[in-house]
């Protein structure tokens, strides 16, 4: 198209030239001359040169003309090829994605402060009367100024108080409703608080002609989150949708981004009120660096360790912590900072419950302390009380004799240890089985008392002994072999390489019970523990000595950590671990007559909320919290016996973290061609590369360009043919002949 048409008409002084070559080209005169007869052949030849040469200058000059004439029309074409003008009004849509993944720094700088920055200048480009919308993009959309507006101070307000949000992104929500006010473009200079929709489109349609030159634009400011594109592409909603509207993607990402992230943490009960927290870290992108991961319990730093992070593979990373007696421990895991900041905690809390109980029946007593067969074992399992100020165990045991059995009660324990007993009486015996069958637990040392006839007679033990085997002078040892590395007990590894053993029970591997399982041998090829189920309970039985008559085990470190995993296995210790991530409703259920009040829960930003009262279910009260909107530690005020009531942890999801960039071609080959214009934010301005698409492509600098050169060649051209026709010229014999014998030959 032409923005200056009437410099068309100009076209029509391309046929002077034409008119003057008619006008200078006479007729030559025949002269009948013998003497030259045999040039008229010659003097043809050079007669069509001539015109030849006079048609290439004509051609010339009109092709000047022609271009001076179409360069002063100044041909224009939009580069999407469509029909909107230059200086048509803009109605522009931005949409700018305010997901967690944007607060990723490049250079010291928030991809999200960048993309703001593009907004401001992009709506810098607006001329007065051209209207423009915001839209706040993550996993919803948020209209941050309703429909459009020609104020853009406004708009600039707006995204000055624009905030990064907690949430993904999901760009199809966003997309479908930037389509929905595109196509509406228009209607901020006509509707009117309270104007009939039927009003507005008449107001419309008789603008028809005006509103067919609107330019629709919609500017997505993003890092191009692959998860966030994955419902655009799947929908193909792009290919069938219809709309004039352009849309260009900004994207602010860069590929191969690195980020290191928290997804999960788990909580095993390890040795005297402790636990081992296992953080799970996850590292994306190119050269992840190495970090370091700390444990926080109550406001307190109490464990940290350092890791390597291999992108795309997981990593377990094990913290010690030592906890105080049964209680809710709020307790936050936090990675050291890396360029994006808000996925670098974990928040959870750990319930451990009362101490356990365990009955150790010792064998072997004796009045003199260090040589009673559970000398090591009582220390064992309550180092506390050999050291002032530090309180008492994990584990409440009681100790008594073989020949005090009778009279304790067995249900007020969750584990019973039989260390080197020689013989159970038949009424003891038949209260162990029923213990077990309740589903109680019994660990079971052997020694020097053992009676293996008398033991193979428990219809418990996990195993039938033989004699003891090794060297009872103690000059040869051996030491533990392999481990089931994924039981309960070593999900924390222990370091076993320490202990050495002269004695251990041999055993007849044929006859071990049906479900029963070595948990750990030695080196010399025997088992060394080994378990099986009864009841609804389980048996333990460990192959060689608690004290010192048969290795050195108790004397060493790891004996300590051995004896509280196994414990905390076998009475299945009271630890749980409890997270939310954001969305999920958190439930408090406790005892009816227990609620005497409202439960009153304050976010990770200090707003209080009091929930309503509760609803009866099954027996119990139970409410409902649903606005987990913010990833933190929630304080909750409510009656110890509901759950929950010691504050809960709330997470991101954390697919957003996965920092990896879509694929721009699948996305415009999931919409119609030519409607998605791809920008690179690092690399180019979008407010320089949407000026260039209004201006459209300019042809006229091009033919002005083009009419310079023609007229040099023209000039030259000229020039040559006129200094053949001068004295002292280039001349051609040809031509000196015609030029004298025949006028008109030029």
């Amino acid at each position: 198209m032409f923005l200056e048409s009437v410099f068309l008409w100009g076209l029509a002084a391309a046929s002077v030239p034409v008119v003057i070559h008619m006008m200078q080209s006479p007729r030559a005169r025949t002269i009948d001359f013998p003497c030259i007869r045999f040039l008229k052949a010659c003097q043809k030849r050079a007669t069509r040169r001539t015109r030849l040469k006079n048609i290439i200058l004509m051609i010339l000059r009109m092709l000047i003309l022609a271009l001076l004439s179409l360069g002063m029309a100044k041909p224009w074409r939009e580069k999407e090829h469509t029909d909107v003008l230059p200086d048509a009004p803009v109605s522009m849509v931005i949409v700018l994605d305010n997901s967690y993944s944007m607060g990723y720094l490049d250079q010291g700088k928030s991809r999200f402060d960048r993309a703001r920055e593009a907004a401001n200048g992009l709506v810098g480009t607006l001329k007065p009367g051209d209207e423009v919308a915001l839209l706040l993009c993550n996993e919803d959309v948020v209209h941050a100024v309703r429909e459009f507006t020609t104020d853009r101070e406004r708009i600039r307000a707006a995204m000055a108080r624009a905030e990064l949000s907690v949430l993904g992104t999901n760009l199809d929500p966003a997309l479908r409703e930037a389509l929905r006010l595109a196509n509406r473009a228009g209607t901020s200079a006509v509707k009117t608080e309270g104007a009939d929709e039927e009003a507005v489109k008449k107001l419309l349609e008789a603008d028809a002609e005006k509103e067919q030159r609107r330019r629709r634009e919609i500017h997505v400011l993003t890092d191009l989150q692959a998860a966030g594109w994955d419902a655009v592409v799947k929908s193909n909603f792009l290919k069938t949708v219809d709309t004039k509207a352009a849309i260009y993607v900004t994207s602010f990402g860069r590929k191969g981004s690195a980020n290191c992230f928290l997804e999960s943490a788990t909580v095993t009960a390890g040795g005297p009120e402790q636990c081992t927290v296992t953080a799970q870290v996850r590292a994306v992108g190119a050269g992840s660096p190495g970090n370091s991961v700390t444990l926080n319990v109550n406001g307190r730093n109490v464990a940290q360790e350092t890791f390597a992070a291999r992108p795309g593979a997981p990593a377990s990373v094990p913290l010690v912590a030592r906890l105080g007696a049964a209680g809710t421990y709020r307790c936050t895991l936090s990675l050291q900072d890396d360029a994006l900041t808000l996925d670098d905690q974990y928040h959870f809390t750990v319930d451990v419950g009362e101490s356990t109980k365990v009955l150790v029946v010792d064998g072997d007593p004796s009045a003199v302390g260090p040589i009673s067969e559970t000398f090591f074992l009582r220390n064992a399992l309550n180092p506390g009380g050999l050291f002032a100020g530090e309180g008492s165990g994990a584990v409440d045991a009681t100790i008594v004799g073989i020949g005090d059995l009778p009279a304790a009660s067995l249900d007020d324990y969750r584990t019973v240890v039989l260390c080197n007993v020689p013989a159970v009486d038949g009424s003891d015996l038949v209260r162990l089985e029923n213990f077990l069958r309740s589903g109680g637990s019994v660990w079971i040392f052997l020694g020097s008392k053992t009676n293996a006839q008398h033991t193979n007679a428990w219809s418990f033990l996990p195993i039938s002994l033989r004699k003891p085997m090794g060297d009872a002078t103690k000059e040869k040892s051996f030491g533990f072999g392999e481990q089931r590395g994924d039981h309960a007990i070593f999900k924390r590894k222990l370091d076993l390489r320490s202990a050495r053993f002269f004695l251990c029970y041999g055993t007849g591997r044929a006859t071990l019970k049906p479900r029963g399982a070595v948990l750990a041998s030695f080196a010399n090829g025997q088992p060394a523990l080994i378990e099986a189920p009864f009841g609804k309970g389980r048996a333990l039985l460990f192959t060689s000595t608690c004290d010192i008559e048969w290795s050195n085990f108790p004397l060493r470190r790891v004996f300590l950590p051995f004896v509280h995993q196994v414990l905390a296995y076998l009475s299945n210790q009271d630890v749980r671990t409890t997270a939310y991530r954001m969305g999920e409703v958190v439930k408090f259920q406790g005892p009816p007559s227990q609620y005497t009040a409202r439960i009153v829960i304050t976010d990770p930003e200090g707003r209080r909320v009091v929930l309503p009262q509760p609803q009866r279910r099954g027996g119990y009260a139970e409410v409902v919290f649903k606005n987990t909107t913010k990833p933190g530690m929630y304080q909750v005020n409510a009656d110890p016996t509901f759950t929950n009531s010691g504050g809960f942890g709330v997470n991101l999801q954390v697919a957003e973290s996965v920092v990896a960039m879509a694929d721009s071609e699948k996305i415009r080959d999931a919409a119609r061609s030519g409607l998605i214009t791809f920008v690179d934010g690092p690399k180019r301005s979008i407010v320089e590369e949407i000026k260039k698409s209004r201006e459209g492509q300019e042809f006229w600098p091009l033919l002005f360009k083009l009419a310079l050169l023609v007229f040099i060649a023209e000039s030259i051209f000229g020039n040559l043919i006129s200094r053949a026709k001068r004295p002292g010229g280039a001349r051609l014999p040809l031509f000196e002949v015609l030029r004298q014998r025949t006028p008109g030959v030029s």
